[in-house]
């Protein structure tokens, strides 16, 4: 790797640079600590022949700091590089940020995908990433610009009341419903809903709008019955008596109906080749698991198996 250390007032900043927003309070932290320990990291540069200058392909914030510690030179890596092998790079390092939302990684895929006249599956095989992610992000564009922007990245971790982008997912379902889709959004912060359970809101809700007050106020677990138009748990009540008086349906039995929404949710049509795979899979655990608990029912009831 040849690092150059090059003239801090001969590096210019790129302006077709994903990354447009930069904050102050960061780059004041960053700069205090260059003066302190001096810049540990080269940042990248392409020569600009013509003008004896150098454009940044990444480490623009690191220049900016540069700048605010007064350096005079800083260390430079330096590569000959095309404007789309600079975009690319670019947005590599941008999307490895910690600290970037998921709808500037959005935004950021989107300025490069034009710039580049790429498709999805162009750009997802430049960043090593499968092209659902990038269509999953760049469905964060189509939300309204206040729940954009609201979205967080929360991988591994309750999302604690805050929009993650799984619940961008089911909420981007409700764009043309904008009064149900704050709703949403309400509930899922003042009730802290995972995920799943807000697909299962927006799919009772799609399935039912006559109802959506009505679903609005249920809880998560009685969406069941806004799926199939009725409540399964009170058809089996109709037929069961126990000592002459209606029977409760027992707590793992409910459990049991409130696992069909997630069934009933999910479209074959709409899932790739290797999601099909994985289901069917899946379904056939489930369907092992259910033979073998019906089966042990009928023998405690003494039925015939």
């Amino acid at each position: 790797m040849n690092v150059q250390h090059i003239e801090v007032n001969r590096i210019v900043e790129d302006p077709d640079q994903p990354r447009k927003h930069q904050s102050e309070e960061s780059l004041r932290g960053l700069a205090d600590s260059i003066r302190q320990h001096g810049m540990l990291n080269p940042i990248t540069v392409t020569p600009l022949h013509n003008v004896n200058r150098y454009k940044i392909i990444t480490g623009e914030r690191r220049w900016r700091a540069a700048l605010m510690a007064n350096l005079d030179t800083i260390p430079c890596i330096v590569k000959e590089l095309d404007a789309e092998e600079r975009l690319t790079e670019q947005l590599i390092e941008n999307l490895q940020r910690e600290d970037l939302q998921p709808i500037e990684k959005a935004k950021a895929i989107q300025h490069v995908k034009e710039a580049l006249g790429a498709t999805n599956r162009e750009v997802a095989r430049r960043l090593g990433l499968s092209e659902r992610t990038i269509g999953y992000l760049l469905d964060l564009l189509a939300l309204p610009e206040e729940i954009g922007e609201a979205v967080v990245s929360s991988p591994n971790r309750p999302a604690d009341g805050q929009l993650t982008e799984k619940h961008a997912r089911f909420l981007k379902q409700l764009n043309d419903e904008p009064e149900l889709q704050s709703a949403v959004v309400e509930r899922i912060r003042e009730e802290r809903l995972s995920s799943d359970d807000t697909g299962n809101l927006v799919k009772a809700l799609k399935k039912r709008p006559d109802k959506a007050q009505e679903i609005l106020e249920s809880p998560t677990d009685h969406l069941v019955k806004f799926f199939q138009g009725a409540d399964p748990a009170a058809e089996f009540l109709e037929s069961i008596e126990v000592a002459g008086a209606p029977a409760r349906l027992s707590p793992l039995a409910q459990r049991i109906l409130d696992f069909l929404p997630t069934l009933s949710g999910i479209q074959p049509a709409n899932l790739s080749r290797t999601e099909l795979r994985q289901i069917e899979d899946a379904l056939t655990s489930l369907k092992l698991a259910v033979d073998g608990l019906l089966r042990g029912c009928k023998e405690q009831l003494g039925e015939k198996v």
